[in-house]
């Protein structure tokens, strides 16, 4: 049995200050670790030196009217695909193979600037933002839709992937889509102008939900300047789009803040605007995921650079770690493709 000594005996102050940090960083959630604040003045004076942060962002609760949001943003994007799209389309709309070559998303949500105090040498961070109420592509016909997009001072590469079908192997017969003796002719065929359209209107909704993060990081780092910061990551709580920076470019990103400073402050754009870029699309109609699992019906992949940057080197440099077995085996898969399309993406 115990002495009454040993029972009275705090095993947790006997544990290292070194230890109890590594328990912290690895514990992650702001919530909780503000919860420790108030355990001990040892854990009160502990916890701010986590460099580890993940904070889900809860969104706010408001009156206004969805139908008028959406509206708002329908009309958005009808406006951007007719001005950067549809006209240039009929410069662009050809097959390329290896011999040829206003407003933005609702941001209801709250400002992470409270918790953010609470800490004072974060590394890494990784913010989660409330699922809006109608994913992206949802209104133009993606059952499936994924970014994934790198920031410096501006958009470095997206990645967007997107399926008018997704389905487990086992609840999908290929016979029904694409008999077996065409199924030749069937990896081959091409996108129509409507199927063309559908897939510009992915992209842009993606590249203005990537570029809203990319804002909201701005006014972050504008109120907090975080100087350990080495790595961030904005997601969002279904998981479909991911926004990153590394260390170099979040240093890349602090040099030229000094100059946008006073145009952050007055813009009333809730993004940060989009350069002119190249974009590179693949097109399967049906795609077979044996690792994962999945059948992709429609299958896109798009890739998105600057102009004048080379966009096969980006293919030869995927990262995708991390990025979900499904997606990673896509991407890899659809960029065997021979035959895609090219077309520039004017700045909006």
């Amino acid at each position: 049995m115990c002495s009454k000594a040993e029972e009275d005996l705090d095993y947790l102050d006997r544990l290292p200050d070194a230890l109890l940090l590594f328990i912290f960083n690895k514990l992650q959630d702001a919530k909780s670790l503000t919860k420790c604040l108030l355990v001990s003045k040892r854990f009160s004076s502990l916890v701010p030196s986590t460099n580890t942060i993940f904070i889900s962002i809860p969104p706010l609760q408001h009156l206004s009217k969805p139908d008028s949001q959406t509206g708002s943003y329908m009309n958005t994007l009808r406006f951007l695909v007719h001005n950067l799209f549809l006209k240039p389309l009929r410069c662009f709309h050809q097959i390329m193979d290896p011999k040829s070559a206003t407003s933005s998303f609702d941001t209801s949500y709250y400002q992470p600037n409270a918790v953010l105090k609470n800490f004072k040498q974060i590394k890494s961070l990784h913010l989660e933002l409330p699922s809006p109420e109608d994913e992206l592509g949802s209104s133009s016909g993606a059952s499936f839709l994924k970014w994934k997009a790198e920031f410096g001072s501006n958009l470095k590469t997206c990645i967007i992937l997107g399926a008018t079908s997704f389905q487990r192997s086992n609840n999908f017969s290929s016979s029904s889509f694409c008999l077996q003796e065409q199924e030749q002719e069937c990896l081959e065929e091409t996108l129509t102008d409507d199927e063309l359209k559908l897939r510009v209107v992915w992209t842009i909704s993606c590249l203005i939900a990537a570029s809203t993060r990319h804002h909201l990081f701005k006014k972050i780092l504008a109120d907090h300047p975080i100087p350990m910061l080495q790595r961030v990551l904005i997601s969002d709580a279904n998981k479909q789009g991911k926004f990153y920076m590394a260390k170099e470019k979040i240093v890349e990103m602090r040099n030229s803040m000094s100059s946008e400073h006073e145009i952050l402050e007055s813009s009333s754009l809730e993004r940060t605007p989009i350069p002119e870029l190249n974009m590179k699309l693949w097109y399967l109609p049906m795609l077979e995921l044996p690792k994962s699992g999945y059948v992709m019906r429609g299958a896109t992949l798009v890739l998105i650079r600057p102009e004048k940057r080379n966009m096969d080197s980006m293919v030869g440099r995927l990262d995708l770690d991390g990025d979900g077995e499904a997606f990673s085996e896509a991407v890899r898969e659809i960029i065997k493709v021979k035959k895609s399309y090219l077309m520039t993406i004017s700045s909006f």
